[in-house]
């Protein structure tokens, strides 16, 4: 059977679609697709909504080099999230799904392109009832449905082979699979397929590990392979590392991405990463793989980053990657209106490098190659390295003498150029309109990033290696000083008390004006555009920190310290979980250690406020236990503690006591409330002491003598 949506043919057999049971979200994202709905306006907060319709979705393919006169099969296409990447290189594009609404949704959102082909069903008869090979089969989630095809050993293989009888000689397969140990998991977040903590790391997840994956594909006839391992998941990745480009401390910051539900936070995650990093093991605890299996793999690049979370203007991929004369470093729009952008950048070479000879500073060599903006690969030490060095060997004097020399770089190579600085509406556009309240200098046209990682310290001068955001626009100089020192000193909090942007000439009302500058020019590169990040911050679950977890359980436990003769002890001490009842009560029955002499109960840890309605002990029957505190006696509201450590002591406890019993309410309470409430004790407790004074009720019997 056969539909025609738009321009595009939906292949199925008939009844296939009744017979379907579609899942819940379906009808929402079929009308999202119908109305070509963008996530990147974000007016709809929903996972399932940014799951099948985000543009970053496509990051994790679009890069492929596929050539115009290539025919894609895309093995496992859902709703498309993959495919808009495909349809704008390739000669064709075939979609084959087992959904038909998935299908739907995807030949609605592609609707007019001539390109397309869709196909919806058992996926593997489609497979062969097509009967041609192709350059390229993208099949990101093969490996976690073979099982479901495919029986007897190894199920995962044989679809593999199969897929491969598809594939032209010089064609190349494209896989993706969940990391078994990616990092996320071990930090507390969720099996994605499962939705169930650690089953990942048990083994009963949809995951495989890197060592799993490599000898899977080192079954394939000795075919050639690369490792991609895309950060920070493979569902919205924003670079995607290799063996041959890994990254670097420091990089990975992005790393809460739940967007499906709830997830723990036992520990740093970029702080782990930094030590995976420098120990060599990234590749091992990477979240996700993506395999491309074929011949010549030299011609794909070693890393790819994405920086299209921004205005369509300014959404650009950078490569680096093998050329004829050794690496290079390639800049592609990835979207039609960035084309300028790119252009521009070799326009920006030739001005920055005349602005910049007699200073010794130079701009990478760019040139224009199919629309894309290549750069020379230099090698050498960038000066955040060479600040780091300094930082991690404790010379902060060095490091502070380093950054003046910064400073009287960048202000040498535009010194030719300086002006007084005068507020265009150019620049009342890109930076809002500070008031500022000194004179300052800039020149005509400025590099943006003149940060240390762009400045590369070689044997014929600094070199700056990017200059991206260079814009013919007046900036003050101590506006680039300020972002360039801020961005190093964000994530170095041992520098954070140096005061090193005083030292660059920066004042406090300077940084705050700047960082408002800084502000207004970030919204302006997004124009409009809702990022990841801030559809994070609607659309995730909750994010459950350890501390927050390690409270909410010390919240419902009592600590129980039993004297075996030889004084209280952190040693001898056991806990015993609590759980009120509808009032709030908690009962227990404690069995005390053959032997004890005393006995002590912190009745929670933090201030709260305790009513203590039974306390016993039992020895031939019960008895009333007698004790101290070290809180405040509210009479019948109970014992006030402002101590983060509340204790009852026990004094009267019988030798041979081995049961006691006891009825508390505790009410834990804020700090605050806690202090507030006792500091209104302590003045009802001295108007009430005043009141019974000697003084006090003179004064009362000569009024009432005078008739007052």
């Amino acid at each position: 059977m056969q539909e025609k949506i738009g321009k595009v043919i939906l292949t199925y057999e008939d009844g296939a679609d009744r017979l379907e049971q579609p899942a819940p979200e379906d009808g929402q994202i079929r009308a999202l697709a119908e109305q070509g709905y963008d996530c990147r306006r974000g007016s709809v907060p929903d996972w399932p909504a940014l799951y099948h319709l985000s543009h970053l979705r496509a990051n994790l393919t679009e890069w492929l080099p596929v050539g115009a006169q290539e025919d894609v099969l895309e093995f496992g296409s859902d709703s498309g999230q993959l495919t808009g990447g495909f349809l704008k290189k390739a000669r064709s594009v075939t979609c084959v799904d087992k959904s038909v609404g998935r299908s739907r949704i995807l030949a609605l959102r592609y609707r007019d392109a001539e390109n397309l082909e869709v196909y919806a069903g058992d996926p593997w008869g489609c497979l062969e009832r097509l009967g041609k090979k192709f350059h390229w089969i993208i099949a990101p989630g093969v490996l976690s449905e073979a099982g479901k095809y495919f029986r007897g050993e190894e199920p995962e293989l044989q679809a593999l082979r199969v897929l491969l009888r598809h594939l032209k000689p010089e064609g190349r397969l494209v896989l993706a699979a969940d990391n078994r140990f990616g990092l996320k998991y071990w930090a507390g977040a969720a099996e994605p397929h499962t939705g169930r903590y650690f089953d990942s790391l048990e083994g009963t997840g949809h995951t495989c590990s890197k060592r799993d994956l490599e000898r899977l594909l080192e079954k394939l006839e000795g075919r050639e392979y690369r490792l991609y391992y895309p950060y920070p998941e493979r569902w919205f990745p924003m670079s995607l590392y290799s063996d041959e480009w890994l990254p670097r401390m420091g990089e990975l910051n992005q790393n809460l991405r739940n967007f499906e539900g709830e997830r723990m936070v036992l520990f740093d995650e970029e702080k782990v990463y930094d030590q995976l990093i420098r120990d060599g093991r990234f590749p091992e605890f990477s979240n996700a793989f993506l395999a491309v299996v074929g011949p010549d793999m030299q011609v794909l690049p070693a890393y790819v980053k994405y920086s299209n979370d921004r205005a369509e203007r300014f959404m650009i991929r950078t490569e680096i990657l093998q050329g004829e004369d050794g690496p290079l470093v390639r800049k592609v729009p990835v979207h039609e209106d960035a084309k300028a952008h790119v252009r521009e950048m070799k326009r920006w070479e030739q001005e920055l490098e005349a602005f910049y000879e007699k200073s010794g500073v130079h701009a990478n060599r760019c040139e224009l190659r199919d629309g894309a903006a290549c750069f020379e690969f230099l090698h050498g030490r960038t000066l955040e390295e060479e600040l780091d060095v300094l930082r991690a060997g404790k010379d902060y004097a060095g490091l502070a003498e380093k950054l003046q020399e910064y400073r009287r770089l960048l202000t040498g190579a535009l010194g030719p150029e300086l002006q007084p600085f005068a507020m265009s509406s150019r620049f009342a556009e890109m930076f809002g309109t500070p008031e500022f309240t000194r004179v300052y200098e800039g020149a005509p046209v400025n590099n943006l990033d003149w940060i240390f990682g762009n400045l590369m310290i070689m044997e014929d001068g600094v070199w700056v290696i990017d200059y991206e955001w260079t814009f013919p626009v007046q900036v003050p100089v101590e506006y680039l000083i300020w972002r360039a020192v801020s961005l190093y000193l964000h994530g170095r909090e041992e520098l954070a008390g140096l005061g090193l942007m005083a030292q660059m000439g920066i004042s406090k009302e300077e940084e705050e004006q700047f960082a408002r500058m800084e502000h207004h020019f970030q919204r302006w590169l997004l124009d409009g555009t809702v990022t990841i990040g801030e559809q994070y911050l609607s659309t995730a679950g909750r994010t459950l920190e350890l501390d927050s977890l390690l409270e909410a359980d010390r919240q419902e436990r009592i600590q129980v310290y039993p004297d075996m003769g030889g004084g209280l002890s952190e040693a001898d001490s056991f806990w015993i979980r609590t759980e009120p009842d509808k009032r709030g009560a908690v009962r227990l029955e404690i069995t005390l250690p053959e032997g004890t002499k005393g006995l002590r109960l912190d009745p929670a840890e933090g201030c709260c406020l305790v009513k203590v309605r039974r306390l016993e002990g039992e020895l031939g029957g019960s008895y009333a236990l007698e004790y101290l505190h070290n809180g405040r006696e509210l009479e019948a509201e109970g014992i006030l503690y402002t101590t983060e450590d509340p204790q009852i002591t026990v004094t009267n406890l019988a030798e041979g006591t081995r049961q006691i019993h006891a009825e508390l309410v505790i009410e834990r309470l804020h700090p605050d409330t806690a202090y507030a409430c006792m500091n209104l004790l302590n003045r009802v407790r001295s108007a009430e002491r005043l009141s019974q004074s000697a003084p006090f009720r003179m004064l009362k019997k000569i009024k009432r003598a005078l008739g007052r």
